[in-house]
């Protein structure tokens, strides 16, 4: 199950690119309201969850920050009562850089991708904490469910009992078959 706070447009768009890509940290603390606040109102719904980890963000040349890590770090004095919520890198890290999936041309590439290369790069640094204990994985943009569905392969193979998603923001519905064109594919 993938949960997503909104759709990725406007001022959320704008909010997670200036920060992923520019490295803008004024927009950590709204971003990790929106977050706090989703998950407070449908607590509920995450009553199943042990243990929040963030998706490990890209840093290099294209990305300054682990923009994911900042944001979910940011949530802890908020949400920390009700939910275990593991530092950045704490639990899960990337071990090497990979190639932006939002960039390819089509689901089909964005899933070799993952599988070779996100899969390669992924690592449990802490699989004691993941054993055997629900995880809720944070990422920023759901766009097919490449990069979580090898994040939830990673955990499953330390340990974790079960493994669901959330994100900040999921590309909006297109019609099937409706190629994914212009600014819509690239967040810049």
């Amino acid at each position: 199950m993938v949960w997503a706070v909104r759709e990725h447009r406007g001022r959320l768009r704008r909010a997670i690119s200036e920060l992923k890509y520019g490295g803008d940290r004024t927009w950590i603390g709204p971003l990790a309201n929106l977050l706090a606040r989703f998950l407070l109102q449908r607590a509920p719904l995450f009553d199943h969850v042990d243990l929040i980890v963030p998706v490990p963000s890209n840093v290099g040349w294209a990305r300054p920050v682990d923009h994911v890590g900042l944001v979910v770090a940011a949530t802890r004095p908020v949400i920390g009562d009700l939910w275990d919520v593991a530092a950045p890198g704490a639990v899960l890290a990337k071990d090497g850089e990979t190639c932006p999936l939002a960039g390819a041309p089509s689901a089909a590439v964005r899933r070799l991708r993952a599988a070779a290369e996100v899969r390669a790069a992924l690592a449990v640094t802490d699989p004691g904490a993941v054993v055997g204990r629900r995880v809720l994985a944070v990422d920023d943009v759901f766009t097919d469910g490449s990069t979580l569905r090898e994040v939830a392969f990673a955990l499953r193979r330390a340990g974790a009992a079960a493994v669901s998603g959330l994100v900040l923001a999921r590309q909006p519905v297109r019609p099937p078959g409706q190629p994914v064109t212009g600014d819509a594919r690239m967040p810049w």
